[in-house]
Parts: C-alpha cells; sequence; structure tokens
C-alpha cells in the first residue's frame, strides 16, 4: 500500500514528460518543414521590394492593401536587416510567437482545472495542419502569428485576474490588446474573446459580480469602437460585401476551419465542397450534435459552450466576409485554409472549456492512466494524420504548400548559385521570374528580385561574360 502513492507520482511525472516531449517534437517538426518547405514568396517578396525603395519611417507607416500595421511592416525591415533574405530568421521570430502561444493555451487551459488533459489539447493544436497552413507565407504569418499570441495572451491575463489574480493581469490583458493592433486589425474581437471565454469559465462567479467582473473587456470594446469608426473613414469602400452572401460565406468560413482543424479536410486536394452534402460535412455535424446532447445529458450547462464558439467564429469573420475580398472572390476565399489558423486557438480553448464541464473523470488511479493513454493514442494518430494530409496539399498544385515549396526550391538554387560567386558586382542577364514567385507580378523579373540579395547586382544581356538564372532557380555562367 504505501507504494500506491508512489508509484501515481512516478505515473503523473512520466505523463508530463511524454507531453512535454511530444510537443517539443511537434514544434521541431513545424520547424522542419518551414525551413524545408517553404521561404520568401508572392508578397512578401513585393513588400521587400518597397522596403529597399522607401524610407523606413514611410514604409513602416506605410498601409499594406487596406491593412493599416505598423509593427507588420516593422518586423519585415527587422528579418531583413539582421540578415537580408535568410527566412530562417523569419521561422525563428514565427516559432518565438507560436510556441508563446502554446504556453499561455496550455496556462489558460490549465485556470479552468485541466492539466494532463489540457497538455493533450495543447499538443492536438500543435499537431494541427492549421498551424502549417498559417506559418507556411511569411507575410500572411506576420499578421495571425502576432496576434493570435496577444490575442491569448489577453485572454489568459484576464481569466487569471476573474479567479482572484492582481490587477496587474488587466494592464497585460490592455497591453496584449493593444500591440495586437500593430499586427492585424482583427484585434477589435479580442475584447469580445476575453469575455465569452470569461463568462464560460465561471458562470456563476461571473453573474455574481456581473459589472464588475464584465467591466474590463467592455472598456476594450470602446477601444474597438474607436478603432472600426476611425477605420471605415479612412477606408469607407472596405466593406462591399451584401449581407446575404457575406452571411453565406461566413457559414463556409466555419465550415472550412473544422474540416481542417479535424484532419478530415485537405486544402485543393480533399477539400470539403462548397455546395451540397459531403461525407466532411456530415461528420462534423454528426460530431457537433454528439457533443451538444453529451454537454446536454451532463447537466452542467456545458451545452452552451457550443452555440457561444459557433456566434464568436462568426462574429470574427465578419471583418472578411464583409471586404472586397468576398466581394471579389466570393466563396474562394473560405477555401483557402491558412485562414483558419486565427480561429484554431479559439476553437481549442472553447473545447476545453466544453471538457471542463462535461467531463467524466475516472474514479480509478487505474481508469484514469487508461482514459490518459487513450487520448495520447488519439493525438499521436491525429499528428499523423495530419502531416499525412499536409504532404497531400503539399503535392496539390497551385495550392498554398505548393506554391511555398516551389518557391522555396527556386530561392535554394538562388542562394546557392549566388554564394559562389565571388565578383561584388555579378553581371546578370534580365528574365521573369516563374508564376509561382509572383502571382500578381509584383517582383515580376530578376531586376526586382535579384537585389534584394545583392544590392550591387547588374544587368546586362548583351556582357561577354554574365549570368544566367535558369528557371529553377539555378545560375549558369554565360560567355
Amino acid at each position: 500500500m504505501p507504494d500506491r502513492p508512489r508509484d501515481g507520482f512516478a505515473w503523473e511525472r512520466a505523463a508530463r514528460a511524454a507531453t512535454l516531449g511530444l510537443l517539443v517534437l511537434l514544434v521541431v517538426y513545424t520547424a522542419w518543414y518551414l525551413l524545408r518547405y517553404s521561404d520568401f514568396s508572392n508578397d512578401d517578396l513585393d513588400n521587400l521590394v518597397l522596403m529597399q525603395h522607401t524610407g523606413f519611417w514611410q514604409f513602416v507607416l506605410m498601409p499594406t492593401d487596406v491593412h493599416y500595421v505598423p509593427l507588420h511592416r516593422l518586423l519585415s525591415w527587422l528579418v531583413y536587416h539582421v540578415d537580408p533574405m535568410a527566412f530562417g530568421v523569419a521561422v525563428a521570430v514565427m516559432l518565438a510567437f507560436h510556441v508563446g502561444t502554446l504556453v499561455y493555451l496550455a496556462a489558460s487551459l490549465r485556470l479552468l482545472g485541466l492539466d494532463k488533459s489540457g497538455g493533450l489539447l495543447v499538443c492536438g493544436y500543435a499537431a494541427s495542419g492549421l498551424v502549417i497552413y498559417g506559418l507556411a507565407w511569411w507575410a500572411h504569418a506576420e499578421h495571425r502569428v502576432p496576434y493570435v499570441f496577444f490575442d491569448m495572451c489577453a485572454i489568459y491575463h484576464y481569466l487569471a485576474w476573474l479567479k482572484g489574480g492582481r490587477s496587474r493581469h488587466l494592464w497585460m490583458a490592455a497591453l496584449a490588446f493593444v500591440l495586437a493592433f500593430g499586427f492585424y486589425e482583427k484585434a477589435v474581437m479580442i475584447p469580445l474573446h476575453m469575455l465569452v471565454a470569461g463568462y464560460l469559465a465561471g458562470e456563476q462567479r461571473f453573474r455574481e459580480r456581473l459589472l464588475h467582473h464584465a467591466r474590463p473587456p467592455l472598456l476594450l470594446v470602446v477601444g474597438s469602437g474607436i478603432y472600426v469608426l476611425v477605420y471605415l473613414l479612412l477606408h469607407p469602400g472596405s466593406a462591399q460585401a451584401s449581407l446575404m452572401p457575406a452571411l453565406r460565406a461566413d457559414l463556409e468560413f466555419v465550415k472550412v476551419l473544422f474540416a481542417g482543424a479535424s484532419g478530415i479536410g485537405v486544402e485543393t486536394a480533399r477539400d470539403v465542397p462548397a455546395h451540397g452534402w459531403s461525407w466532411q460535412l456530415a461528420t462534423m455535424l454528426a460530431a457537433g450534435l454528439a457533443m451538444l446532447l453529451w454537454g446536454v445529458g451532463r447537466r452542467r450547462g456545458g451545452w452552451k459552450v457550443l452555440p457561444a464558439l459557433l456566434l464568436v467564429l462568426m462574429l470574427d469573420n465578419l471583418p472578411i466576409v464583409m471586404s472586397n475580398r468576398i466581394a471579389l472572390f466570393g466563396l474562394m476565399s473560405p477555401h483557402q485554409y491558412r485562414f483558419g489558423y486565427e480561429e484554431l486557438h479559439l476553437a481549442v480553448l472553447f473545447i476545453g472549456i466544453w471538457w471542463a464541464r462535461t467531463a467524466f473523470v475516472p474514479t480509478s488511479a487505474t481508469g484514469r492512466k487508461v482514459a490518459w493513454s487513450a487520448g495520447f493514442l488519439a493525438v499521436l494518430a491525429f499528428a499523423g494524420l495530419n502531416a499525412s494530409d499536409i504532404r497531400t496539399s503539399r503535392h496539390a498544385t497551385w495550392s498554398n504548400l505548393w506554391l511555398m515549396a516551389e518557391s522555396h526550391a527556386y530561392l535554394a538554387h538562388l542562394r546557392q548559385g549566388l554564394a559562389v560567386i565571388r565578383n561584388p558586382r555579378p553581371v546578370f542577364e534580365n528574365a521573369a521570374v516563374p508564376g509561382y514567385l509572383s502571382i500578381f507580378r509584383g517582383t515580376p523579373d530578376l531586376r526586382t528580385l535579384l537585389p534584394l540579395f545583392v544590392p550591387s547586382v547588374r544587368f546586362d544581356s548583351a556582357a561577354q561574360a554574365r549570368y544566367r538564372v535558369l528557371q529553377n532557380g539555378q545560375i549558369v555562367h554565360v560567355q
């Protein structure tokens, strides 16, 4: 009998070590994938070319299309000036924010009373293919990865304050809210995330001092409202979609999010259809109904979490579904899985809240060990499924992951060739870059691209000795 507590403690340590080990492995896999199959491409190159032809403050304060995100611009400037055109620097920045998100997500789940099961949920988040979709394109990730981090930061500190934490948690949440605006306008939704998550995490406690608990996010809502009004004044034509197409696109975003998050949808290769029934849609609806009924059966109000999640996600999508993107591209936009990344952390957090309110915890130590082991094996299987899905999508021509992989291959050859050229002012023939590297021709040719690598490069197609860049990025010497 005296050995049982020690055995239980040893098992607890082993479970935590296994969870942490798996999480580290998943982060390493993400880093490996980004370094092996992604690189600067399209908007990344356009932004860097613009940076070369403008002053620092002009570049940082210049809008990116309809986005006014100075910290996004500053991040591009810093990454380039640390080591020009070294994608590894960009990957390091993305992973720093990504790991921070994992830390705050795990801490938030612990506040909900989820320790070992919370660790498995965090591993499930890290294993999701939506993380790769979200991080693979640098210009896209510069908006979303810091925003997701600051969103989780604000939510955690608000939850900590609700549980009796000091007022400094509110200051940290407010700071995260402000900094998020520097990267992505969707920061206007952070107070909503805080309010709904805080309410669902402890309804009775929240209602006992409703105004006191709701005041902090409501004050931030005022800031969001001011930002929206100013934004609409500066960009009066930004909201172009009419109500019904916007609502239809909103539902499509949610459908694709859950298809991608569950691993049953693969961009381009095995996408959930935009119209009609499909096995993916039927599976998602069945799973949602089962979770809803389980929540009703447990009689703890857990069923409320799922409609609340749906409402939050649909409100979250309003900025994009009301924009010119939907007016121009219709339902093509929701089927770019990279957009699911910016909602994935909310889905996992709300599932954690649902689990905390509805889970059946075995009373025996053996039962708890079996339940945790089954969960761990399920996460391993989920990780394997998503790795396979990512590989499938990468091989689907013109998918986003295919574009990034092709860009990586081209720029890797280009870097290798430039590394062996000793002339500080090499002469090249000008030529168009491949279409996948600059779809909208913002960086149309080598005369635009190569100065990013070698600022002193010259171009003269009639020179007796010059270099030529082949269509795969390899450099040959022409005499």
